[in-house]
Order: structure tokens, then sequence, then C-alpha cells
């Protein structure tokens, strides 16, 4: 080769590389546009083809230079081995396409659950759970890389306050390398109660009054239903309207999911990845109903009942079968959402103009009462009742993260991020999770204002103030900050496993089905 070519060559890599230094974040949107595609009315969702699965020769690696207290945390998520439910079993064997047929072969005698009565396998799906709600920039964000955790893609986030994806439903899919396990988080209510949330508020509540209504968030005479399904009849609708919107209904979260969780399978199928669904409130509800589409276990904490919504989108099991599906519901006696006594006129979602009025939930539920952990109590590190100004939560919305209570002394089996580390424990304080909003704070202060004699009037059991009975409904026992803080500190027992098999949703309601099908039907039982 002659010198002239060789310095041509050496001349245009050096061109190259000085531009690729110069331009970082060029190289970084091109990233971007490779593995995250843009949908309408879907929002982001991700290019399967173009991420790298080889992940086999990254494993390799990933024990190098790790101190034996980093790999023993890498193997605090624990799974354990159930008998695969027959209803998945039958609907891979009998299923033409390739792909079920090699999750029926991988599946056919037993498959992977997270250990619902793992505390550490718990805590860390709960984490996921919060994560959801925030960006990985901010400072909300808890960092889960020592367990092994990494984000594999967002989903339906934007940073264009503009960008229509920004009001669809979002989430994570984490991945762990080590394990070959992967987790689908999907983010719950941002809506704030009083009329305060972020840019998905809107469709959030939407999807609360379509999902956990008895007819289309017609509560009394003085709510405008959001459906056209009520027969006009005090108390009785249409059902087979009911079953037409749950499917086809604008802005769905649960459709904008399915297209975005599709790219989960390449992983399950082709890579042998197995697969968790978790969430917190509507965030939990999605999980489960998700966890029943694609065949893959599922753990929620505080989720409304999506029994019903199941049932008319036609993904219910039925009784018996379920009480065999891998489908996990964490939740407290002090959550009004997750027992769905939410309703009427006293409760804080009447008043916000949410209709959260299903209770019953498919698979099992593992319920903490709080009465039994009196001696170590998140309540007792909320500020007091007696002090209007320091009562008011610094984020007023039930399903997103709100500040963590002061850390007990107690040791706990949980790992606590949210724990500092004080230099002196006479100074040790509170730790806010939550960016300050002054804006929103502002007008919750206004809200009050305006509510607070005819809060009064009605004593509402659903306040937003401190309960000083721990297992009185309160909305605070919803928030998934007040969550992490009540596991972290239980010193009670482990809930035992429950099943609600003769649970009947809007048993007050009465059902008919248009004319000229079957005719009046009864609310099934769930």
């Amino acid at each position: 080769m002659s010198h002239k070519k060789i310095i041509y060559i050496f001349t245009l890599y050096t061109l190259a590389l000085c531009s690729y230094i110069a331009n970082p974040t060029k190289s970084e949107e091109i990233d971007n546009i490779r593995n995250y595609e843009y949908i309408p009315n879907k929002g982001f969702v991700v290019n399967i083809e173009n991420f790298d699965l080889e992940f086999d020769r990254q494993i390799k690696h990933i024990d190098s230079n790790k101190t034996s207290d980093e790999l023993d945390k890498l193997n605090l998520f624990e799974t354990i081995k159930i008998d695969t439910p027959k209803i998945w079993l039958n609907q891979w064997k009998n299923s033409k396409t390739e792909e079920d047929k090699k999750l029926y072969k991988k599946y056919n005698k037993q498959i992977l659950i997270p250990n619902p009565n793992n505390n550490e396998t718990v805590y860390q799906l709960l984490v996921m759970s919060r994560n959801a709600y925030v960006s990985p920039n901010e400072n909300d964000w808890v960092d889960l890389t020592q367990f092994g955790w990494d984000i594999l893609y967002p989903f339906g986030w934007s940073s264009d306050n503009n960008d229509k994806t920004a009001n669809n439903v979002r989430g994570y899919i984490f991945k762990n390398e080590r394990t070959k396990s992967i987790v689908v988080s999907i983010k719950g209510t941002s809506a704030g109660l009083f009329g305060i949330g972020g840019p998905t508020a809107e469709n959030d509540k939407y999807n609360d009054n379509m999902m956990f209504s008895c007819c289309c968030a017609i509560v009394d005479v003085t709510w405008k239903g959001i459906c056209g399904c009520h027969s006009g009849i005090n108390l009785t609708c249409e059902n087979t309207c009911l079953r037409e919107e749950a499917k086809s209904y604008k802005n769905s979260y649960y459709e904008q999911l399915k297209h975005v969780l599709v790219h989960i399978q390449e992983y399950r199928v082709h890579h042998g990845y197995d697969v968790f669904f978790t969430g917190h409130s509507l965030g939990g509800a999605l999980a489960s109903l998700s966890g029943l589409t694609f065949f893959a276990p599922v753990m929620t904490f505080e989720a409304p009942g999506e029994a019903q919504f199941a049932l008319r989108i036609g993904i219910h099991p039925g009784i018996e079968e379920y009480k065999n599906l891998p489908v996990y519901h964490f939740g407290n006696n002090g959550d009004p959402i997750y027992l769905g006594k939410c309703t009427g006129i006293t409760s804080a979602c009447y008043y916000s103009g949410f209709a959260m009025e299903t209770k019953c939930h498919i698979g099992k539920m593992y319920t903490f009462d709080l009465d039994k952990n009196k001696e170590n109590n998140p309540d007792e590190n909320i500020p007091d009742d007696n002090n209007p100004d320091e009562n008011i939560p610094e984020n007023n919305d039930p399903s997103t993260p709100s500040p963590s209570p002061t850390p007990t002394t107690t040791k706990s089996p949980f790992r606590n991020p949210f724990k500092p580390k004080p230099t002196n424990k006479s100074t040790e304080s509170p730790v806010f999770l939550i960016n300050k909003s002054s804006k929103d704070e502002h007008q919750f202060h206004l809200f009050l204002e305006k509510r607070s004699k005819e809060m009064e009037s009605y004593d509402m059991d659903h306040s937003l103030k401190t309960p000083t009975n721990p297992g009185k409904l309160n909305m605070l026992h919803h928030r998934v900050d007040y969550v992490i803080g009540l596991l972290t500190g239980w010193k009670g027992d482990w809930p035992t496993e429950e099943i609600q098999d003769s649970c009947v949703d809007c048993e007050n309601w009465t059902f008919i089905e248009r004319e000229g099908d079957e005719g009046r039907t009864d609310p099934p039982f769930v």
C-alpha cells in the first residue's frame, strides 16, 4: 500500500473520530431513534430488532470484580417453582404459533414465580412499582442495580410536554441478566385526588373510572356518565354495552399495553427469560390483566379490584381456574381503594370524581392487618392532626409517592434505600422523596379552604388526616411510600394467603342484555 493511501485512510479515520467526540449528543439521539419507535396514540415502543439480545456473553463477566457482599445482594430476589396452571398450558398447547409451542415446551410442568413469602423479593418488586411513577433522572428514583436490575427500556415516557405520548400508559421493563428475569412495572394513577397531577392525570382518571366503576362512572344522579351504557333506570346497566366499551374505549391503557408488551415475548421465547408483572394501584390492576393476557406471574400492591373488568374484556378465568394462578395482591386493611370501600358521599374518591367501586381480585391476596403492627406503625411518624400546616401532604395523589416515614430503630428484614445514615440519631429527620411543587401545594390549600367545612360536616372517614386507629380506612394507607414504610417496618406475622371465592361486585346493580340477547344477568361471582 502506498504512503498516500495510508495517509488518506488515517486522515479519514481521524476526522470520523473527531466528529464522534465533538457530537456525542447526536450519537445518543441516533441510538434513541434506533431503539425506540413512536407509534401515534400508543407512545414509544421498542424496536426489538435493533436491541442487543446477546446477554449470555455479557453475563460471563457480571461477577468479575464484585465483592462477596455485592454478590449476596444479587441473590436476594428469590423465585420458586409451582405447577404451571392448566389453563395456560392448554392455551399454549392448542395454539398454532411457534412461540406458544416453545412456551408450552418450556413450562409444560412447572413455572418460576417470585416468592410471595420472601420479604426481600416482595420489597424489590414494590420498589420497581414505585419507580414506575418517576423518571430515572429524578431524585425520587431508587436504584436497584445493586440487586442486579437494570432498565431494559421505558415505555410511554416523553420529555416533551406537547407530546401526546406523555398522556399514555407508562412504566419500565427491568432485566436481570444473572437470573435471566424480566419485570414489567406499570405506573399507577398520577391524577391528584383534587384535580392536581402530572401529564397523564386526565387519562389515568378516565381509565380508573372505566375499569373500576359499576356502570360508566355513574355513582348517583349527580354524576355524568363517561359511556352510554346506563339504561336510564336507576341502578340498571346494559351488559352488552359495557363489554363493548371495555374492549374499545379511547386511550385504554390495557390495549396500549398489549402493543408495548408484545416485544417481551422475544426475550421470553427465544432467549429464555422469565417474565413477571408488577405495579401499584391502577398499575397493579393493569399488571394483573397483562399477566392474564400474556400468561405470566404477577405481584401487585394496593390494586383496586380488577376481576369485573377482566370479565368484561373476556380474560376472566373463572373461580376454579384462578385459584391456581400465580397472581398475588398485596394490600392493607386500612386502604379503602384496595378494599373497594372508597365509595359514598363521605369518601375522598367521591369528592374527587373517582368511581372506585370494585373490590374483587383475581388470584390470591396478602392483606396486612395494621392493628397487628401497632408496635411499629408507620402512622406514628406522620405529622400530628392538630397542626394543619404540617399535615398537608407534599403530594396529594393517593397513588404517587409521598414523604417516607421517619426511619425506625427496629431492625428490619428489608433493605430500605430510604433510610439515611445519620451522624447523630438525635437529629435524625424524615426522608422526603418527593420534589416540592409550590403550585400543587397552593392549589391543595385552596381546595382545603373551600371544602373544609363541608368535609367536617360529613365526618369523612376517608380523610387525609392521620388516623388515630391504625386499621381505620384512610387514603394515606394507599400511597406507595406508605406501603414501603409499612413493609420495611413490619413487626407482625406475614399475612396468610386468601382467595376471594365468594366476592360479588356491584351487587346493588341490575345488569340487562340488549333486546334479542339472552336477557337479564345477575352480577357474577368472581
